[in-house]
């Protein structure tokens, strides 16, 4: 359980991470954001995080181009 905690905590970490960056907010404002869908859209904060992170990363590969 410990580590299925530590895991969430990580990945919540990026998914603010994230918003920071791309919204240009604060990470009380970016948690609040993830805490909001995370209820209106009645999916678990984590697995919204879990979304935000891989969706991020999926961009990320089809927009990256070799050196």
């Amino acid at each position: 359980q410990l580590n299925e905690a530590l895991q969430s905590r990580a990945v919540i970490d990026q998914a603010k991470g994230i918003l920071m960056v791309t919204q240009g907010i604060s990470a009380d404002e970016a948690f609040e954001k993830i805490k909001s869908i995370s209820q209106s859209a009645n999916i678990k904060v984590r697995e919204l995080a879990q979304h935000i992170v891989r969706d991020t990363l999926a961009k990320g590969q089809a927009t990256s181009r070799p050196v």
